[in-house]
């Protein structure tokens, strides 16, 4: 049985590929592209399992990881100083001269083995145009340079200093629809982070409502997440372009601005932001990450581009620990129960959970507030000692007006004391390890639980 191979190539070089194939036992061209749009359409389709591609059609990131979910491996031809940057796509590549019928073979015949197997063939035949492990079936992560200097504006963290793989640690904020103060919850995690001497990226992939520049007072109001996700499309970020990306706010705090408008999020792409995590990670110890709330995804059509909930779900895929955040009156504590019994659908098991309630008050929660909210948490969703940050709107007010932190508006603040709490935690489990379990973190025994409307409500009004 022949091997299916897509071309989108252009002139001589085509002529001379469709006539090598027609020789070669095992292979057949099946279509002839005329741009990506139409090799991505046939590979999807299930014509090939093999695409040789021009990159004088801008082969990208997300091309590639379409063609790769189609179950394509993409070979890309390019000038000799592209190779590199075409591998860290995720694809392989060969460069005018080389042996082009040969690299395709190789493929071809690793289309059902292991990647490992896949590169032993490739290399016997193109040599030095191919030397990652995780092949084309895997997002390569980029290998850019890191720096060592600890100046401003420079690569900093454990990464970047050792020289090492990614080794910062990943904390996702997130939470239902209406849930008040995600976003400042991640700026306080981050700050303080920060204010206890960890290196700390703060980014906004709130890709529905970006944030955390007005919140931090960042005049220099720019697409940050957009600029990085670009570079990650090109195979071009790296740690020490993603800190050119990211402005110094304070002593150990970098920040990743979002979108500067929603409707930009078609934008960012999931494949790419695996990317950005993984560059994040070498630049900074801590990344402190403001993620979107998931939104219902559009099923009334066959849609190549984006999907709604990429970005939250390549975050929750990068995640080491998960703050989820609701609000502490009876509509927001019935949405955190029901995103809780719903999480296990979208974020890893066994990923660490931290239940953070936020703006706990007398006057939404009744008299006994802290209590009922932990009662009604510990009913319906089985989360047995929640974080409860108390209501403070005047502080709250006067730092998002001077744009700071807690730690600055209001030191001895109870709510700046329980973030810092959730800060103690997070930075003990960093040394005992990924995923160690903690004191306040969410056992998932309301699995197979409804959140109950007027249950939850009775409960906070003490009936």
């Amino acid at each position: 049985m022949s091997t299916g191979v897509l071309l989108c190539l252009r002139g001589e070089v085509e002529q001379a590929l469709v006539a090598s194939i027609a020789a070669a036992p095992g292979l057949s061209v099946v279509r002839r592209c005329a741009d990506t749009a139409e090799l991505l359409a046939a590979a999807l389709a299930g014509l090939g399992s093999v695409a040789v591609v021009d990159a004088d059609f801008e082969v990208d990131r997300p091309l590639v990881s379409r063609l790769r979910a189609a179950g394509t491996r993409t070979l890309v031809l390019c000038e000799p100083d592209a190779v590199d940057r075409h591998v860290r796509l995720g694809a392989l590549a060969v460069a005018p001269g080389g042996d082009l019928l040969g690299a395709v073979t190789a493929l071809a015949d690793g289309a059902d083995d292991d990647t490992d197997r896949t590169a032993e063939r490739f290399d016997a035949v193109i040599g030095a145009g191919w030397d990652d492990p995780d092949g084309p079936t895997a997002d390569v992560p980029d290998r850019g340079p890191t720096a060592e200097s600890t100046e401003p504006g420079a690569v900093t963290g454990a990464g970047a200093d050792s020289g090492e793989g990614a080794s910062g640690r990943v904390v996702v904020v997130w939470g239902p629809p209406g849930s008040p103060g995600r976003t400042t919850i991640a700026v306080n995690l981050a700050a303080e982070l920060a204010a206890a001497g960890e290196p700390t990226l703060l980014v906004d992939a709130d890709i529905w409502g970006a944030s955390v520049a007005q919140v931090l007072g960042v005049l220099d109001e720019f697409a940050g997440l957009a600029a990085a996700v670009r570079a990650a499309d090109h195979g071009t970020l790296d740690a020490a372009s993603l800190a050119r990306l990211t402005p110094w706010v304070s002593q150990d705090l970098r920040v990743l601005p979002g979108l500067t408008r929603p409707g930009r999020w078609r934008e960012v792409s999931g494949a790419s932001l695996d990317v950005l995590w993984d560059q994040a990670r070498r630049l900074s110890r801590w990344v402190v990450v403001d993620a979107p709330v998931l939104v219902p995804d559009d099923e009334s059509g066959f849609d190549l581009g984006p999907a709604r909930n990429a970005v939250a779900a390549s975050a929750f895929a990068a995640a080491d620990e998960l703050v989820v955040v609701g609000a502490a009156e009876p509509i927001g504590v019935e949405r955190l129960v029901q995103a809780l019994l719903d999480l296990d659908d979208v974020a890893p098991t066994g990923l660490s959970r931290t239940v953070l309630v936020n703006r706990v008050r007398a006057t939404a929660a009744g008299p006994r507030a802290a209590a009922s909210v932990g009662e009604a948490l510990a009913r319906f969703a089985g989360v047995s000692d929640p974080v409860l940050v108390p209501d403070d709107r005047p502080m709250c007010d006067r730092a998002l007006l001077a744009g700071t932190a807690w730690a600055e508006a209001a030191p001895r603040s109870a709510a700046r004391e329980a973030v810092r709490d959730v800060v103690r935690a997070l930075r003990d489990r960093a040394g005992e390890g990924a995923h160690a379990p903690g004191r306040r973190w969410w056992s998932g025994r309301g699995r197979g639980l409804r959140a109950d409307r007027v249950g939850v409500a009775r409960t906070l009004r003490g009936q």
